[in-house]
């Protein structure tokens, strides 16, 4: 992050004694300001100070205020769990968009962290029978608390992608999954050039971010094997884990691309071929695969 010149410093703290500190997390004194408002906006008087300061020192505001907005959800966040980004968001109303006309259909959602893919969809869907499972007991846990918080009809579970064993009740339709996906050398670039922002880096919880190939393949072997769906939706970073995802699913399925509104690679969209999930096609804004 480039040097804070003394001039925005003063033009901070002539506006507020709060403001300055938090030049350093955000690097503008637009966004600072925006920060400020939301620190006085969501807590009370008696914490701002400290806010503040846990924000100077690059902890994420979502921790510090509790939670994140996730389509019409306040998604309870907390250390040791992935915060729900936008491009998430996005991604998720799409899908609950599509297959909205689904008399009850079976949802499955792997690597769920905060719970927020699994809850906004059946907030959205309200026939849709939802489950969904993570390997983190702090993700379920907090998982847990935002289903209780919005009282949704979500069932978590302990589950690991990695576990070729895993089984199942019964078929689903759709498999959605939020994994870690950055290539570890991408991870430990030095913060200034191209790897994740400080703040990520410092508070955030490694194992839902670093990954790869792996995960691909393993969503494919042991996740849509044993949950024998028909449409997947899978976020990813890299065009070779769309690549790797297709490969793996094989002739019988049909893929491709979703780019978010920043027109970034975002999803990996597949479908059995002659099922009812090839409405996924829908989604599809970047090309076949």
């Amino acid at each position: 992050m480039p040097r804070i010149s003394s001039k925005l410093v003063r033009q901070a703290r002539a506006i507020s004694p709060r403001l300055a500190p938090l030049l350093r997390a955000t690097g503008s004194l637009e966004r600072a300001h925006s920060e400020l408002k939301w620190i006085e906006n969501e807590l009370p008087r008696h914490k701002w100070t400290n806010a503040v300061n846990r924000r100077a020192c690059l902890e994420p505001l979502q921790y510090i205020l509790g939670s994140q907005p996730f389509g019409s959800l306040d998604i309870l966040c907390g250390r040791g769990v992935l915060i729900p980004r936008w491009e998430t968001e996005e991604w998720a109303t799409a899908v609950a968009s599509i297959i909205k006309e689904f008399e009850s259909p079976r949802i499955l959602d792997a690597c769920t962290g905060t719970g927020c893919i699994p809850l906004l969809l059946k907030h959205e869907l309200p026939h849709a029978k939802v489950q969904a499972f993570d390997f983190s007991e702090d993700a379920l846990r907090l998982a847990g608390l935002n289903k209780e918080k919005f009282d949704i009809d979500v069932s978590f579970h302990y589950g690991d992608v990695f576990d070729s064993n895993m089984k199942f009740d019964h078929p689903f339709d759709l498999v959605t999954a939020n994994p870690p996906y950055i290539p570890i050398n991408d991870y430990e670039r030095p913060m200034l050039l191209s790897g994740p922002e400080k703040s990520v880096r410092l508070y955030e919880p490694r194992s839902a971010l670093v990954g790869h190939l792996e995960f691909y393949h393993a969503l494919v072997d042991n996740i849509v094997r044993a949950s024998q769906c028909s449409g997947i939706v899978f976020e990813l970073g890299y065009e070779e884990q769309a690549q790797a995802t297709a490969e793996k699913l094989g002739t019988a399925w049909l893929c491709g691309r979703y780019n978010d509104s920043a027109g970034r690679l975002r999803c990996v969209v597949g479908w059995k071929k002659g099922t009812p999930m090839q409405t996924l096609a829908n989604l599809v804004n970047g090309g076949t695969l």
